[in-house]
């Protein structure tokens, strides 16, 4: 995500840098057909051509917030997955304990099955971004499960819903040992686990159901379509003058373009996608701080102006 609060130039050549350069071969080769009077008995409809940039204009707005709504709602899953994350943690902390109170229990054995269960949160959202990504550095997981479990993920095709479905069980084979009670499990922990699973859902349709391609092939068709008339009609009027203004309104319309094109797709580790990995270290150092451990990571710093 670019955090930067101004654009800079080589992200616009990144973006777009191609297009401007094609933009001054085309529109110099137009001033210099019409400077020879190639366009003298020809006569383009200016006003119809400014007519369809509108059409254009609009059509650009409606696909362009479509592709915005699909990173909100990608950005919100994760700030659910956040609030969600904390809460449970809570939950952990507060409602298992050991069922019998007549029995002493050290603390230790207890923050053991604490941090079990909170790392393996953790590793749940880590698979989750790493498989949004298509990333394959499943090492990562490695610091938060125990060995046998991480070697049991290596089979998994959906790694974060077995580490939350593994969850679910472990928190079930608490339950029947009595360390949660009956309410605390099923309107608690079973609730928290039923909403990361909700978030994870609304991740992986978001990232398996694209924007429907006809808005994107028709939307850039007719964008090409307007700036490969555009210098035709400006030139009767402007000349050589015709250069600079195409190059600026052409390049407008089609960074308008990629940029929603670019936005409409939130986890291809674009310098525009969903901030996810520094979303899962802000969650690790508050579960950890929740847990009252001492060894807490640093929160991830933008490199460049961007943030992932």
């Amino acid at each position: 995500m670019i955090v930067q609060r101004t654009i800079r130039f080589k992200w616009i050549l990144k973006i777009d840098g191609w297009n401007i350069l094609f933009f001054l071969v085309y529109g110099y080769l137009v001033c210099a057909l019409n400077a020879r009077s190639y366009f003298e008995s020809l006569t383009f409809p200016d006003a119809e051509i400014s007519v369809f940039g509108i059409a254009v204009a609009i059509l650009l707005g409606f696909r362009n917030n479509e592709a915005y709504n699909r990173f909100w709602e990608a950005r919100t899953a994760w700030g659910n997955l956040t609030n969600a994350s904390r809460n449970f943690t809570s939950q952990i902390m507060g409602y298992i304990r050991y069922p019998n109170a007549q029995t002493p229990v050290s603390p230790e054995t207890i923050a053991k099955i604490h941090t079990e269960i909170i790392y393996r949160h953790l590793a749940f959202l880590n698979a989750l971004r790493l498989q949004l990504r298509h990333e394959e550095a499943w090492h990562e997981l490695k610091p938060f499960l125990s060995e046998l479990e991480y070697q049991g993920l290596s089979k998994s095709a959906n790694k974060a819903t077995q580490l939350n479905h593994r969850q679910a069980q472990r928190l079930k084979e608490l339950h029947m040992a009595g360390w949660i009670s009956e309410h605390a499990y099923i309107f608690g922990l079973m609730e928290s686990i039923k909403a990361f699973f909700a978030a994870q859902g609304s991740c992986e349709r978001i990232k398996t159901t694209p924007l429907p391609r006809q808005y994107g092939f028709f939307t850039k068709s007719f964008v090409w379509v307007f700036v490969l008339l555009l210098p035709l009609g400006l030139v009767q009027h402007l000349g050589w003058g015709t250069l600079p203004i195409y190059v600026i309104l052409a390049t407008i319309f089609t960074i308008t373009e990629r940029i929603g094109h670019r936005t409409e797709e939130p986890f291809e580790r674009k310098m525009e996608d969903v901030p996810m990995s520094a979303i899962c270290r802000n969650i690790e150092i508050d579960l950890k701080q929740q847990l009252g451990e001492s060894s807490i990571p640093a929160p991830l710093e933008p490199k460049d102006g961007i943030l992932m």
